[in-house]
């Protein structure tokens, strides 16, 4: 029998929360949630009359290079009652999604899964991760004091200025919410409040230049008590340094450090030990459902003058497969549709590899995503070689 695909509504408040239930394993106190959530609608598919599959889609902006934002489609939620998996219900409420970010001017979709696999036939690849490491607490002790650097704990009244603090460190990056969408998780007094803490690092010139939210744990037993540690920034080495130091302040209550952090960031380089591998990870998708928007919204390169013919293949966002001109006019990129000759040619898939700084076009062609002309790859990878880093996990 063919699904029913519908937005659902408060109505259908607790089959929703059943079935998230079953997915997600949700605790006793979790309460149903009203619907439709705030910025964002959740599509369920029926099946005689019972929801029997269903999709979040949030209404999210996130950070490009340069300073520039763009609104981004965020899936989460995604369930299917156990008896009907494999049944193919997903295919039409991701179409359903695609179609709704489409209407909204939302060029890229991104995705936490829990199995890859299940996406990439919707054109997601992954391009990213948001990874925890354990650091010991005894080893941050040995990062080198800075002379420059006052610490201190923020309050609710520092949570503009932290606020302004994560907007700095995101303005050069690829994919960092902007905690100001409508569906987003907006950074506010609660990042403060208790069982969480914020510390601030200050500079001589009294400017914020560093912050690190961190939850103490319990116990002060070192091999068992662990501080549970998110939102490492500084902006400079020294506040950086300064923010693992205190941490290693810890040493004689708690072992370990827990730390969340995006592939490649930029902190660990400051420690004087080779950081261990991540624990666990919840790994990044990314799917383009608008080309022309999604590349005319980054940054070019100085100087540069090409138009870059390419063709995509194998998307099954609607709209997407085709012929496409990306022209390169110094900073600005300018994507549109129809090509000015032969170009190389993507999978839909590979195209979002690149896009999100994942692959390079060698290692594209390894792998069946790119073929066709190579002249134009090492600017293609030029372009797009910067990596996306999410600290938000949803």
């Amino acid at each position: 029998m063919k699904p029913v695909i519908r937005e659902l509504t408060d109505d259908d408040r607790k089959a929703n929360h059943r079935l998230g239930a079953e997915a997600f394993g949700y605790g006793p106190d979790r309460r149903p949630v009203e619907l439709p959530p705030a910025g964002g609608t959740v599509f369920g598919a029926f099946v005689d009359g019972r929801l029997t599959a269903k999709i979040r889609v949030s209404d999210y902006e996130a950070h490009l290079p340069g300073g520039r934002t763009r609104p981004v489609s965020g899936v989460e939620g995604v369930a299917v009652h156990a008896e009907a998996r494999g049944r193919g219900l997903l295919t039409p409420l991701f179409r359903a999604g695609f179609e709704r970010a489409q209407r909204m001017g939302q060029p890229v979709s991104v995705l936490f899964p829990t199995a890859a696999g299940i996406y990439r036939r919707f054109g997601y690849e992954i391009v990213g991760a948001l990874e925890h490491r354990e650091l010991p607490v005894s080893l941050l002790a040995h990062v080198a004091a800075p002379t420059s650097i006052l610490l201190r704990r923020a309050t609710a009244a520092d949570v503009d200025t932290i606020r302004g603090l994560y907007a700095e460190w995101a303005a050069e990056r690829l994919g960092p919410l902007t905690r100001t969408g409508p569906g987003e998780p907006h950074l506010c007094a609660d990042y403060v409040a208790d069982p969480a803490s914020a510390t601030l690092a200050v500079d001589d010139g009294g400017r914020i230049v560093g912050s690190v939210r961190w939850t103490r744990g319990t116990g002060y037993d070192p091999e068992s008590s662990v501080i549970e540690v998110q939102d490492l920034i500084g902006l400079t080495p020294d506040a950086t340094r300064a923010l693992w130091r205190f941490l290693g302040s810890f040493g004689s209550v708690s072992g370990r450090v827990d730390v969340e952090l995006p592939t490649g960031d930029e902190s660990l380089g400051v420690l004087p030990f080779e950081p261990p591998p991540p624990v666990r990870e919840h790994r990044c998708m990314i799917a383009l459902l608008d080309i022309p928007g999604a590349f005319g919204a980054r940054r070019g390169v100085p100087g540069l003058q090409v138009d870059l013919p390419f063709t995509v293949e194998g998307a099954f966002a609607a709209g997407v497969d085709g012929d496409y001109t990306l022209t390169a006019e110094g900073a600005g990129l300018r994507c549109e549709h129809g090509s000015s000759g032969a170009g190389p040619v993507f999978s839909a898939r590979g195209l979002a590899a690149l896009y999100g700084g994942a692959q390079r076009c060698s290692g594209l062609r390894l792998t069946g995503q790119l073929h066709g002309p190579v002249d134009h790859d090492p600017i293609w990878d030029a372009l797009f070689n910067t990596p996306m880093q999410l600290r938000d996990y949803f």
